[in-house]
């Protein structure tokens, strides 16, 4: 192997020992590049399993240096009594084959390399699968195939849907993906040539081939494959988070398997992964727990915890969404003293509007209050008279029409703050085409649309839009 462009390893902690860059044969002939990081004292220990096309490398460093460092604590869990072993999926790093990002081979090699870890002299014999974002997509993924040895997985901040979390509402997210796309490519090239290592798939030339959910996104998605889980999860996921969450909480209830999922504020990401105590001491429980027998109580709890974005409450639940829920119903409506145009913008109310005159905006005349970050049509509530919490999905219904051949309706909700800013809290976006349902896989507040074989609207004529936004956890005060 030629790894022309070293990366440092970040310092290891006391107690811990590395071997590096160990090689793995899979079915194919194609080696694996692993970590594998050790207690210092010999024995048998469980196994926590992280893969990713992320530099490995790099997993060691202080979290805020990098995105990509998303692998799970090895700092604590190590000492704790495990085996940490990351991989490199195939393609990437020193890693042979071609990166295909999600693709059934490297769903194979994640089954390989816990049956291999079985087998090791270091090794118990149970695995747990460990990681956040694309280590955590590929947990459900890998749990999917049953690999005998696999015992549990802790997906965080993870998507289930592929094409829903890439082309939310129809529309590809390409601010983030395209971004996510080039700097994955550049990983996946270093450190140079590597014998046995081709280049990667194109990637943003495959999402832009499947604009329609299919064959392609389905081989992706473990929304596809939830029956095949048989694993006990947990699972975290980021209140109104805007890549993963809406997927991750959607797919909960599908999961057919002992699980427990915690809800966390927004803005919890990799760093908080990495680096709060309590997170940790709750995954290492939980490894414990389904890793080495022991008897803590970390089931006897509800299956759900979440915490609320504002009063920093948590509060145990059975289910998601919640039974209580009440299903409110909130319009827009016209404003005497203003068009919804220009401030103070329309109303919000629970009262159902009589005779009123549509709103209307035109493009591109509308363009510089979006690129200002304006309402283009805006609509506002009166205060609430007492705390009220919006806790889990929300979809809003829109009868619009167009004068194009298609449009994207774009639908954000946020909170008035006192110094009269506007705090964003969730966001929604349909492309017009694709309005058509998936009834059999709807439910209040979550809209699902079929997303293939598009229909434009007819010019002038208006249709009803089921828009799903991201689900929030917010107490208005």
């Amino acid at each position: 192997m030629n790894a022309r462009y070293p990366i440092p390893r970040g310092p290891l902690p006391g107690g811990i020992r590395l071997e590096e860059n160990v090689h793995v044969t899979m079915r194919d002939g194609v080696k694996i590049s692993v970590d594998i990081y050790r207690p210092e004292a010999e024995g048998r220990y469980p196994a926590i399993f992280s893969m990713s096309p992320y530099i490995k490398e790099l997993q060691q460093w202080p979290p805020e240096l990098c995105h990509s460092i998303e692998a799970g604590a090895t700092h604590y869990l190590v000492p704790r009594g495990y085996v940490h072993v990351i991989a490199n999926q195939r393609g990437t790093g020193l890693s042979q084959g071609r990166y295909e990002y999600l693709g059934i081979k490297e769903q194979q090699d994640g089954y390989d390399l816990i049956e291999w870890m079985a087998r090791e002299p270091w090794c118990t014999g149970n695995v747990g699968m460990l990681g956040e974002s694309q280590y955590g997509r590929i947990q459900y993924l890998v749990a999917a195939l049953q690999p005998p040895h696999l015992k549990c997985i802790v997906p965080y901040d993870a998507g289930t849907d592929r094409y829903r979390d890439s082309y939310r509402g129809g529309v590809l997210n390409a601010s983030f993906y395209t971004m996510w796309a080039f700097d994955t490519m550049q990983q996946c090239l270093w450190p140079g040539p590597v014998e046995g290592k081709l280049p990667p798939a194109n990637m943003t030339y495959d999402w832009a081939m499947n604009p329609e959910d299919g064959p392609y996104w389905h081989e992706r998605s473990p929304l596809e494959h939830t029956d095949k889980v048989k694993v006990p999860m947990l699972g975290f996921a980021i209140g109104n988070g805007p890549t993963h969450s809406e997927s991750q909480l959607r797919t909960f209830g599908a999961w057919k398997v002992p699980k427990r999922l915690i809800v966390l504020p927004s803005g919890r990401d990799h760093v908080f992964f990495l680096g709060n105590r309590p997170l940790n001491e709750l995954i290492g429980r939980w490894f414990d727990h389904w890793l080495k027998g022991v008897d803590n109580g970390i089931m006897n709890a509800p299956p759900i915890a979440i915490c609320d974005g504002v009063t920093r409450e948590w509060r145990y639940e059975n289910e998601y969404p919640l039974a209580r829920t009440q299903w409110t119903k909130f319009y827009l409506r016209a404003n005497p003293a203003s068009p919804a145009s220009q401030a103070p913008w329309g109303a919000i109310s629970t009262d159902a509007p009589a005779d009123e005159q549509p709103d209307s905006y035109r493009t591109p005349d509308c363009i510089p209050a979006a690129f200002a970050g304006k309402p283009v049509l805006g609509y506002l509530s009166r205060p609430f008279q007492t705390d009220t919490r919006v806790w889990g999905p929300i979809s809003m219904t829109l009868h619009g029409s167009c004068t194009t051949h298609d449009t994207i309706w774009f639908v954000k909700v946020g909170e008035m703050q006192p110094d009269g800013t506007l705090k964003m809290l969730t966001l929604g976006v349909l492309k017009a085409s694709f309005r058509e349902l998936d009834r059999s896989r709807s439910r209040p507040g979550q809209p699902m649309h079929v997303y293939r074989n598009p229909v434009p609207p007819e010019p002038g004529k208006a249709h009803e839009y089921e828009i799903l936004m991201i689900p929030i956890f917010h107490t208005f005060k």
